[in-house]
């Protein structure tokens, strides 16, 4: 873990707030109120996500030190700059994340040393390490964070951290490991002040259940959960559901079902435009297909995989992976659904999940 990124003792600094009865109210107040906008936008506008963000950055460059004091200026920067990393990630920059987030670190080694925005920013450079598959380090950050909010008693962050710290020791292979942070997590975490999060807990909770082969588990959980789905009413979710769904039918032997439930997955997330995920759901409908002794329906679905992520210039490790698993069926004349689900696995793990 590069620990170069931050400044100082992680539990050092100053519990003392942004003071806002001072002559620059208005860009302060502006900066605060972009911030929230950007963050509100990240479910349905990665791209205004983003400008309103730099919009944030802009405003406070432009903060007078003098009035403020340096170290609270720096702390804003530090503040508006992390977020617009964070925009960045949502919208799949990682570069330009990258660079914005070193920038905030920069401002944050200038600023009051504050340990609740150190631990915002390394929460959000812990999402970006998770992008960026860099498990390890996004888990070391998580451990601080978890404990900079349990030392100042705030208890959803804390259990928002191991959310967080549940999804990226999964996706670092260790599924039944995720499922205990996940649940320690949402045990923490106020459910009102953060549905979303909620949900994003829950599903990843049954998602892990599922790869860990206990589905009836994730089956049960599933139905207590459901009507919190319909309830957010999130198009995006919904389709989560659905396609998990077809994944714990299909652990259960329910084949028919899950193939109702993934086609439906897959159309709509095609409708979408996620084209990668919708792959992900072709090939847990190809594992379906299979298991029903289907086997030129399965080979068609990854035909055209590989037709749409060489149009589309999708992945090149993803496709390269789907072509092995296409000159498998050729030399072989049959599919194995060993190699079938390995491949599976590889491209889930080959980029993040929907948010």
């Amino acid at each position: 873990m590069d620990w170069s990124l931050f400044p100082g003792n992680a539990f050092s600094g100053s519990d003392e707030q942004v003071p806002w009865m001072r002559g620059g109210l208005q860009k302060w107040g502006l900066c605060e109120s972009l911030i929230a906008r950007s963050q509100a936008c990240r479910h349905r506008d990665p791209e205004q996500m983003v400008l309103l963000a730099e919009r944030a950055v802009a405003i406070a460059t432009e903060l007078d030190a003098m009035e403020y004091g340096p170290e609270r200026t720096a702390d804003m920067r530090a503040r508006t700059l992390a977020e617009l990393a964070n925009a960045h990630r949502v919208g799949d920059d990682l570069e330009a994340a990258e660079r914005a987030m070193r920038q905030a670190v920069a401002w944050l080694s200038r600023g009051s040393q504050d340990p609740l925005l150190l631990a915002r920013i390394m929460d959000l450079t812990a999402s970006l390490r998770g992008y960026q598959r860099r498990f390890g380090e996004a888990l070391d950050l998580l451990d601080i964070v978890y404990r900079l909010y349990e030392s100042h008693g705030d208890r959803h962050n804390a259990g928002r951290a191991l959310i967080s710290k549940g999804l990226y020791t999964g996706y670092n292979n260790a599924p039944e490991e995720a499922i205990e942070f996940l649940g320690a997590g949402l045990a923490m975490i106020n459910p009102a002040a953060d549905p979303k999060l909620v949900i994003s807990a829950v599903h990843n909770l049954m998602y892990f259940l599922t790869d860990c082969g206990r589905f009836h588990q994730a089956q049960r959980l599933l139905r207590r959960s459901r009507r919190a789905y319909f309830a957010q009413n999130d198009q995006l979710n919904l389709i989560k559901l659905v396609w998990l769904e077809g994944k714990i039918d299909a652990g259960l032997g329910q084949f028919r079902r899950a193939e109702k439930s993934l086609q439906k997955a897959h159309q709509d997330l095609e409708s979408l435009g996620l084209d990668y995920h919708a792959a992900l759901v072709s090939l847990d409908l190809s594992m379906v297909l299979l298991s029903q002794g289907e086997t030129a329906e399965a080979r068609g679905l990854i035909e055209e995989m590989v037709a749409t992520f060489r149009a589309r210039q999708i992945a090149r490790e993803a496709l390269a992976a789907l072509l092995l698993l296409k000159e498998s069926f050729e030399t072989e004349k049959t599919l194995s659904l060993e190699l079938l689900q390995a491949v599976a696995k590889h491209l889930e793990r080959s980029k993040h999940p929907l948010a």
